[in-house]
């Protein structure tokens, strides 16, 4: 027998051993948590499930864990959002989900620390009008945030500040963002390293991208950076980033870079409005480099916008496609859109103009013209002209965002729940009704506190109603959104006139008997008890002189016997019922030497052996450490 337990204790030590060891090689993973609604509008009682979403962002911020997701259904929150946890912002739809500060600081601000840098993900919300009294106030601004994104947003409108701030960040992916009329750039890094920025429409900031105090092994990637006033990229005290496939047109000057920076990837540089010179054997790459100004950086491999080649014998010379203009660049579905070209031809003159939509094809063949027609999405626009010879340019290209309309909340109205008061089994009306300004209503919902969800048409009867006071929510929905919630109350009470007239008691279940030790907690269980006809309450005693209320309790014992445990539960109209059982509690140890050892899963452990588990502890633990430096 002891040659048994000894053996036991043995396997047991080398368990943990193996444990504490590998507590070092474990890497950290993120955790991926629950989702937490939020609805504009929603009833102020609302508890972040998708039924009952919470009524603002900063609520569901507020109550959210380390690693959820704050899931935004569309509306305007107009609200400053700080977040200094792991977490997940989502909108419903970028078109359609905006966050607006007001002018009133930060809209996003997204905090970590220097030894605890945080993971935040910001996804299809459209995010505007920060600022202030002073400047420096950005749309989205993260400080010591890592390995995050912030992904198919529209970005806009920041005064004096930025769209997106990244200060002491890595790892963080910015794509597929369009940022727009920014007072300052639309994109700026400070000391922030190995970040993506990629597939971004850049468009009417001061500067478009900003990189500076020491950023490096940033890529910036098949950006489209146009109509940006000062710059379209600015580097200053920045050195190892690279640049490839960004699209600069119509910028005050397209780049600055006095560092050192790779301005092509894989030969594949950037396409330059400003490049001056042919691609003579047409293979996509300008014939001679394109350099950057402020410094001695070079693209060496400039791409798309070059010089028509020359004809031989002095032949007619293609046009140029000059200048593209389309206003305003970002408007809701329906809005009128105008667009105008000009074009250039060293030999002849421009006698023809075509506008083509990558989403919608051919637009016009007017030099000038206006479209209210145009479908919800991102249209790349191309503009040729032709000369009186016959021959076309190369084409130019602008991009114009169509969004969907904002739509309008329907209300809903409650009819008529009738009767009210109502006797228990009796049938009760319920009927109510929606409207919508610029839709219609597609979906009705009444919940009861009590019964949860008791209808889903405008209109119904129902007869099985829980006795009680019953709060009765009432919603519609349009083809986008919820309405907020209405509230009616409706008693139900007991029907005097049924066979049963006199109240019936609860029931009461309480399990057992219980066992355990001293100075253990011991778990009472009471949730099978029942009311026939409403809710009830219960009440605890331990036989120790305590007691405890609700249907479950915990309790623990400080000393060894057998205790009689009785649950009470009562009903709405008083009446009570009880349920009795044990509970068996034992001495948690044995007294006696200290030096005799102790019990695992009722192994004793004599105490050379639990010295033993403590020197092989020990060496688990140097051998892990040693193993994760080595991996390092």
């Amino acid at each position: 027998m002891i040659r048994g337990k000894g053996i036991v204790a043995f396997m047991i030590s080398m368990l943990m051993v193996c444990f504490v060891g590998n507590l070092f090689l474990i890497e950290n993973c993120p955790a991926y948590g629950k989702t937490i609604y939020v609805r504009a509008n929603a009833n102020p009682s609302g508890d972040g499930t998708q039924e009952f979403p919470y009524r603002t962002i900063r609520e569901g911020i507020t109550e959210a864990s380390s690693g959820d997701t704050v899931f935004v259904f569309n509306g305007t929150y107009n609200e400053n959002i700080n977040i200094t946890k792991n977490l997940t912002l989502m909108g419903e739809s970028k078109e359609s989900t905006f966050i607006d500060g007001g002018g009133n600081g930060h809209v996003i601000d997204a905090i970590g620390t220097y030894n605890s840098k945080i993971h935040v993900h910001i996804l299809r919300l459209t995010i505007r009008n920060a600022g202030g009294e002073i400047s420096g106030f950005d749309c989205v601004t993260f400080s010591y945030v890592t390995t995050s994104e912030i992904a198919d947003n529209n970005i806009l409108n920041s005064q004096n500040g930025e769209g997106i701030s990244l200060a002491h960040c890595e790892v963080i992916t910015i794509r597929n963002n369009h940022i727009t009329n920014n007072d300052a750039a639309g994109i700026s890094l400070t000391d922030s390293n190995y970040n993506t920025i990629q597939n971004n429409i850049i468009q009417n900031n001061q500067k478009g991208i900003h990189l500076a105090s020491f950023s490096a092994y940033n890529q910036i990637i098949s950006n489209s950076l146009r109509d940006n006033i000062m710059y379209g990229v600015y580097v200053i005290q920045s050195s190892s980033n690279s640049f490839s496939g960004n699209d600069f047109t119509n910028n005050g000057q397209n780049a600055q870079d006095a560092s050192t920076n790779i301005w092509s990837i894989d030969n594949q540089g950037n396409y330059w409005d400003d490049y001056n010179n042919y691609d003579n054997n047409s293979d996509g790459i300008g014939d001679s480099p394109y350099s950057i100004p402020g410094g001695s950086n070079v693209d060496n491999y400039p791409l798309g916008y070059f010089k028509q080649p020359e004809q031989p014998g002095g032949g007619n010379q293609p046009p140029v496609a000059a200048f593209l203009s389309i206003s305003p660049s970002s408007a809701v579905q329906n809005e009128t859109i105008s667009f105008s070209g000009e074009g250039t031809d060293i030999d002849g003159y421009i006698v023809g103009y075509q506008y083509r939509s990558s989403l919608d094809g051919p637009l016009s063949s007017q030099q000038t013209f206006s479209n209210s027609t145009l479908s919800i999405g991102i249209h790349t626009i191309y503009f040729k002209v032709m000369d009186n010879e016959g021959a076309w340019s190369t084409e130019k290209t602008g991009t114009v965002t169509i969004n969907a309309a904002v739509n309008q909340a329907p209300i809903a109205y409650i009819d008529e729940i009738t009767p009210n008061p109502a006797q228990q089994g009796e049938p009760v009306i319920f009927r109510g009704h929606g409207s919508d300004e610029d839709g219609v209503i597609t979906t009705y919902k009444w919940l009861s506190n009590k019964d949860g969800t008791i209808g889903t048409t405008s209109s119904f009867i129902r007869a099985n109603l829980s006795r009680g006071t019953h709060t009765i929510y009432f919603q519609v929905k349009d083809d986008i959104e919820w309405s907020t919630q209405v509230v009616a109350t409706l008693t139900i009470e007991r029907n005097s006139s049924s066979g049963n007239p006199e109240n019936q008691a609860p029931h009461a279940y309480l399990g057992g008997p219980y066992t355990g030790k001293v100075n253990e907690a011991i778990s009472f269980n009471g949730s099978l008890s029942y009311d026939e006809e409403g809710t009830i309450l219960g009440y605890w005693t331990f036989g120790d002189s305590t007691t405890g209320n609700g249907l479950t309790a915990t309790h623990i014992y400080t000393a060894p016997g057998t205790y009689t445990v009785i649950l009470t539960v009562t009903d709405e109209d008083g009446v009570s019922s009880t349920a009795t059982t044990s509970a068996i509690i034992t001495q948690s140890s044995s007294p006696g030497n200290t030096l005799e050892g102790f019990s695992i899963l009722d192994f004793e452990i004599p105490f050379p052996v639990l010295m033993v588990i403590v020197v092989l502890l020990i060496v688990g633990i140097l051998v892990g450490f040693i193993f994760k430096i080595k991996q390092r």
